[in-house]
């Protein structure tokens, strides 16, 4: 189609223009046009008779291509076919249905036009009936159902389907597809199939449809309507504006919210004045901000939807602050209080008044009375004759005002309520006392004078007493006292009210020089031991010591101290919390003055020096223990109690934390712990608390929680089938932590399965454990045969421990089925024969299940582990077994086979009858031998030859030199021939007994006894390895070398030189056992010479040390981790340069380790080690191994100089650890030592070696140097002689 364009162009000639119009239509029409292309193409299906099948088909192309549908070359029409179209008529969608088996199984054509072409497209459609049915053939387990949502609302249309292969799930709408992928993710398909319609639009109504195809077929749910409801709701306020009060130039901010369906719009107004822009109008919620308000308004809130317009309005009131109360004035006053009045000030009336009042001598701020509701109002608690500052506020409900102008007062006069301070007196004479003191602390008035109450009788009342009075001063003198008695005397201060309390009584003796008694005197605790007393010094006294009385509250005990004067004094050494009494007096030269009235003071707490006692433990539950203790005893408790703690821990489970149990009350005596693990052995303290803090814990105490159900099933259920009529069942116990209790058994609880349902009751059967295997491990398996069953019947198997408390949780089920029912037992006889030969006789099952296949029969020897087996045929009813051994006891087996297997087993043992051995002992050797014995082993004849149980052997021998057989008997197969001549050839054989006599004689083997002068001596072992053993003998002195020693081990050997007296062999095994032999062949007939035995070193560091680059003559190396310590006595650092003679070495364990230690022992050995730089050296020996170590740091180690390094060379280094010896080997004289391997080789340069060979080369220039300059000397010597005594030349 080609689209109207008018072009403006200037006027052309008549052929131009057509040129131009036709080139625009053929370039245009090529943009334009295209021919139909498939988007969606419809696929072969399979369907079911009278169900459903769609074929989509969608094609795209310019003009939109149209969709036809034929079958067999025609437009299909019918009322079974439906076509329904989408996309302006580009997509297609042909429904059958109801599907007719043989009438709608056709290829069905699809064509798209346009009008530049058609394309086409086909799909086949297969229609089975019901029986046709393949397997896997997809089903609807669950399709959608009607369902009913409201619009925005989430709507889940749900579908399952099963088939093999699982089916892929689509869906239909009104018979068109669904297309998931226009709808911006609004509607997905879940994982499950289901379709989820988000956000529901009335467009989503329709009928749906569950479609499930796999490679079998398509099956169609029934369709299932979705409805959308729209819901219509007027508008309504759900929070309504609310009134407000704010203070002038505030702010406010107006919620109001409106709901309805649909939701309505909210906007505010003010009066006629919109405060909302229309285009700004929100839906539901609208909040309105109103600032810097100064006057009183009505704000409107209209909410408007389709369905009608409501409006709500809230009122803004602007108030201020009341204003300051009037004419505030004191109507009346005490000493203690002052009754306040004034005006409110305020045309509004205010929620109440506020006061505050200060002291005018305070430096605190005004304390304020809140909530005055009247004009009047009495302030009391004030102090007497003190003057104070008022003012008064008022108070509305936006905030307080400002404070009225302040009045000021002062309150009335009271008699003082406190007595003279530091009242003190001395004698001036025998008769005239004077006394002095100083105002009270709270006069409360203007002190008008003094009265100063004294008598010589202290019981006597103060109305008694002779009085004093005196004006407004702070002494006075009192004359004509009676001398050398004591007096008592109080001083009061008096008001124009009335008088104060008297001072505490002061005592003076009227003696001349005498001190005063102490005044002030206090005490006060500072330490749990300490309580300071301080007192003031008497005028003017002339006091030499002070005298202190204390003693314990209750107690006699009176402790006396004197001290030099002071004014105050510390009492130390005092028990905590309890309560002392003090009295003090002062001396002079003219004697004791009087000593204070007795005061109290209590030593402050401690903690506790003793823990609670008589502590229990009561198991209350499997999860509760309850505490229980008695308090510490009160001379230890150092105060009182407060609290207490008690601690608990596990001593095995999966918990075993320390945890605290705090805050227990001071009057309590038990506690329950709760919580706590089942069937699990707990330790509990217990501690006392005071204010100062915890005091020592109790002893442990240890109890088992109560045992309970388990609380985890058996582990590893295992079950599987022995026959036709039993299983096997086998379990292992819960996890020790999940036990709770001894398990005393288990229950085995199966049952029967009918299409995976259980049939008829469980049956239980009862493992009872016995009461040993209570408190069995846990990787310990049980096992339990379940007999009796069904044959080709399913059962289900589970297993329940349980304790004293019940059954635990049972197991997860494991299913089994027993096999086919197998024959019964055929019944067997047996007859044995002469020749080694039983003929074994049989009838058939008498319970024979199924068709007979055939027999197994097997037996074997009751001393062997595995069975012969023969398969017999069905016909067969003998069979004779040959070859059988005289002397033995042999078991017999016969089963019958059918095709279900093979049945149960008749068994019966027969015995042969014995006979003397037909062979002899075989493998006779001499394993040991000294001048006078020699030790054999050897084997017991073959089982087939023994013909019997060998009772006994008889070892026959004889020097070779003589005719007569001495003979030995054992039960065993060895023996040592004892009192034997020495270098002297035996002739050895060996023969076997049954209960029926002897059998042959063993071969002969001969031995030589050792010489007297045999000429090894010592041989052993000095030093062994992991992979090496260094062996040592000694030789007489002047022994020539006739042959060489021959060294055996292990079925190998190796060949010394008879002048040698070491061996180092290598190669072995390590943590083996090791027996060596030395022999000379010269010097035997067969025999054994000298021998030792060994274990080789385990291998405890299997890593090598790791090197740096060298620094100098110096190297850090990186030492290797040891895998156990428990049997290492020490370290050795090994140093090797490479050389000719340490290049063969493959490991450490090839170096002869003794070589290495008598080179490394002592000064002057180890100065000749520095002359040969090319051994090995010992660098340090260590008792535990570092992380590192600095090879050539020149400092020794436990007797090891570790020399710096040499230039240019190349070095290796290794691990020598030394090893205790183990057991019986305890006494061993040898050492053991495990190595680790060689470093990689590490070349230290020339050029840091000049200084570093100094020290080396020093050994070897300095003799060189002295002999060549001694030489030197003496050629010098010789020629000056020779000069001097050379004759004239003419001779």
């Amino acid at each position: 189609m080609v689209p109207n364009i008018h072009l403006a162009v200037p006027f052309l000639p008549r052929g131009a223009l057509l040129f131009l119009i036709l080139l625009s239509c053929v370039v245009f029409s090529s943009l334009a046009d295209s021919m139909p292309s498939f988007v969606k193409s419809p696929e072969d299906q399979t369907g079911i008779s009278g169900g459903v099948a769609s074929f989509v088909c969608q094609a795209a192309g310019e003009p939109k291509p149209r969709i036809t549908w034929m079958k067999k070359g025609k437009k299909v029409s019918s009322q079974r076919f439906e076509v329904i179209e989408f996309d302006d008529g580009s997509g297609s969608v042909l429904r059958i249905q109801p599907l007719r088996t043989h009438r709608d199984e056709a290829i069905y054509e699809c064509t798209a036009t346009n009008s530049v072409g058609e394309i086409n497209t086909s799909a086949k459609l297969t229609v089975l009936e019901e029986n046709q049915i393949p397997h896997g053939f997809p089903t609807i387990d669950m399709g959608p159902q009607l369902k009913v949502v409201e619009k925005t609302r989430t709507a889940t249309m749900l579908c399952a389907a099963s088939g093999n292969p699982d089916p892929e799930i689509s869906w239909f709408k009104d018979m068109l597809p669904v297309d998931i992928s226009s709808s911006n993710g609004r509607i997905k398909q879940l994982r499950s199939g289901a379709l989820q319609i988000e956000n529901s639009e009335e467009s989503d109504q329709g009928k749906y449809e569950c479609v499930a195809m796999n490679s079998a077929g398509t099956r169609y749910s029934a369709p299932a309507n979705l409805y959308v409801r729209v819901r219509r709701v007027p508008p309504r306020f759900s929070i309504p504006p609310t009134n407000q009060e704010v203070m002038p130039g505030g702010s406010v901010n107006l919620t109001c919210v409106a709901v309805g369906s649909p939701m309505p719009y909210v906007k505010w107004t003010m009066g006629l004045v919109e405060l909302t822009k229309e285009e700004e109008m929100p839906m539901g919620r609208n909040v309105l901000e109103v600032n810097n308000i100064r006057e009183s308004a009505n704000y409107t809130c209209v909410a408007i939807s389709s369905l009608g317009m409501i409006e709500a309005t809230a009122q803004v009131t602007v108030k201020a602050l009341p204003k300051p109360p009037a004419s505030l004035i004191v109507t009346e006053t005490t000493a203690t209080s002052v009754t306040l009045t004034w005006d409110s000030g305020n045309p509004e009336p205010v929620s109440y008044y506020m006061i505050q009042y200060r002291a005018k001598t305070s430096d605190n701020g005004f304390q304020e009375v809140e909530g005055v509701a009247t004009t009047r109002y009495s302030i009391g608690g004030l102090s007497p004759y003190s003057e104070y500052e008022f003012r008064v506020m008022a108070v509305n409900n936006i905030g307080r005002g400002p404070p009225s102008d302040p009045v000021e007062t002062r309150t009335g006069e009271q008699a003082p309520s406190s007595p003279p301070l530091h009242v003190q007196a001395r004698m001036l004479s025998a008769s005239t006392m004077l006394v002095q003191w100083e105002p009270p602390e709270e006069p409360n008035g203007q002190i008008r004078g003094y009265r100063v109450y004294y008598s010589s009788d202290l019981t006597a009342p103060l109305s008694a007493w002779q009085k004093h009075n005196t004006d407004d001063s702070s002494l006075t003198t009192i004359s004509g006292l009676t001398p050398d008695i004591t007096y008592s005397l109080r001083v009061l201060g008096f008001t124009s009210v009335g008088d104060g309390p008297p001072s505490d009584i002061l005592q003076v003796k009227t003696q001349q020089g005498v001190p005063a008694q102490p005044s002030s005197f206090e005490a006060e605790a500072e330490l749990d031991s300490r309580i300071m007393l301080t007192w003031l010094w008497p005028v003017q006294d002339p006091i030499t010591k002070y005298e202190l009385q204390y003693w314990e509250a209750g107690s006699d005990n009176k402790l006396h101290v004197s001290f030099n004067p002071a004014g105050s004094y510390a009492v130390d050494g005092l028990k905590p919390d309890t309560l002392y009494r003090f009295s003090l007096a002062a001396r002079s030269e003219m004697g004791l003055g009087v000593y204070t009235q007795p005061i109290e003071a209590r030593t402050a707490q401690s903690t506790p020096s003793a823990p609670p006692q008589e502590v229990h433990l009561v198991s209350l539950s499997s999860t509760s223990l309850k505490v229980s203790w008695v308090a510490p005893p009160a001379a230890s408790r150092h105060g009182a109690i407060v609290r207490y703690t008690v601690s608990y821990q596990a001593m095995a489970g999966e918990d075993t934390e320390r945890h605290e149990v705090t805050g227990i009350g001071a009057d309590a005596t038990s506690f329950v712990l709760e919580g706590l693990e089942k069937w699990t052995e707990y330790q509990v303290w217990v501690r006392a608390h005071t204010d100062v803090g915890p005091g020592p814990e109790s002893a442990p105490v240890r109890m088992r929680t109560k045992e309970d159900v388990p609380g985890a099933p058996p582990r590893k259920l295992e079950v599987e089938a022995i026959n036709s009529t039993a299983i096997r069942v086998t379990w292992k116990p819960p996890l020790q932590g999940k036990q709770h209790g001894q398990i005393r058994g288990y229950q085995v609880i199966f049952s029967r399965l009918e299409n995976g349902e259980p049939r008829g009751q469980p049956n239980i059967m009862d493992v009872a454990l016995p009461e040993a295997q209570w408190n069995i491990e846990e990787s310990t398996e049980h096992e339990a045969i379940i007999a009796g069953l069904h044959s080709e019947t399913t059962y289900s198997v589970t297993v329940a421990a349980y304790t004293t408390k019940g059954d635990g949780a049972r197991s997860k089920a494991k299913v089994i089925t027993t096999t086919g029912a197998v024959p019964g037992k055929p019944t067997m006889m047996i007859s044995t024969t002469m020749g080694n030969t039983a003929l074994i006789q049989w009838q058939p099952p008498k319970e024979m299940v199924g068709e007979l296949m055939g027999y197994q029969l097997q037996y074997k020897r009751t001393d062997e582990e595995n069975y012969t087996s023969r398969e017999l045929r069905k016909i067969d009813d003998h069979y004779t077994v040959t070859g059988l051994h005289k002397g033995a006891t042999y078991v017999f087996r016969l089963s019958a086979r059918n095709r279900a297997g093979i049945g149960e087993a008749y068994v019966k043992e027969i015995s042969t009858p014995e006979d003397v051995p037909s062979g002899f002992p075989f493998n006779l050797q001499v394993t040991g031998l000294t001048q006078s014995s020699t030790e054999l082993t050897w084997d017991p004849p073959l089982v087939a030859e023994r013909n019997g149980k060998i009772v006994h052997y008889v070892v026959v021998y004889r020097d070779i030199n003589s005719q007569q057989n001495s003979t030995n008997r054992t039960s065993e197969t060895h023996m040592t021939i004892q009192g034997l001549n020495p270098d002297t050839t035996y002739d050895i054989r060996v023969q076997a007994f049954t209960s029926k006599g002897g059998g042959p004689l063993s071969p002969s083997i001969q031995s030589r006894t050792m010489s007297n002068d045999f000429p090894t001596l010592n041989f052993g072992v000095k030093a062994v390895m992991k992979t090496s053993v260094l062996l040592t003998w000694d030789l007489p002195p002047n022994y020539k070398s006739q042959v060489p020693f021959k060294i055996l081990y292990n079925q190998q050997s190796v060949e010394v030189q008879g002048s040698l007296k070491r061996r180092l062999i290598t190669q072995l095994q390590p943590d083996t056992d090791y027996s060596f032999v030395l022999t000379s062949r010269g010097n035997i007939a067969g025999g054994l010479q000298q021998q030792v035995s060994i274990r080789t070193a385990p291998d405890l560091i299997n890593a090598k040390p790791s090197t740096h680059q060298p620094q100098g003559s110096k190297m850090t190396i990186n030492l290797p981790k040891v895998q156990t310590t428990t049997r290492v006595r020490w370290y050795y650092i090994v140093v090797v340069p490479v050389s000719q003679s340490t290049q063969g070495w493959k490991n450490p364990d090839e170096m002869d380790l003794d070589e290495l230690f008598k080179s490394s022992e002592g000064p002057v050995l180890r100065r000749r080690r520095h002359l040969d730089s090319s051994k090995p050296y010992i660098a340090a020996k260590l008792a535990s191994l570092p992380t590192t170590f600095t090879l050539g740091d020149e400092k020794r180690y436990n007797g090891f100089y570790n020399k710096p390094l040499s230039s240019p060379q190349e070095y290796l280094c290794f691990v020598l650890a030394v090893l205790r010896s183990e057991g019986a080997d305890s006494t061993t004289n040898y050492m053991t030592f495990s190595a680790s391997p060689y470093s990689d080789p590490v070349h230290v340069r020339n050029s840091m070696a000049q200084g570093m060979e100094q020290p080396e080369m020093l050994w070897v220039m300095g003799p060189v140097l002295a002999v060549v300059l001694i030489i030197i000397i003496v050629i010098a010597i010789l020629l000056f002689k020779k000069k001097r005594a050379s004759p004239l030349p003419k001779d």
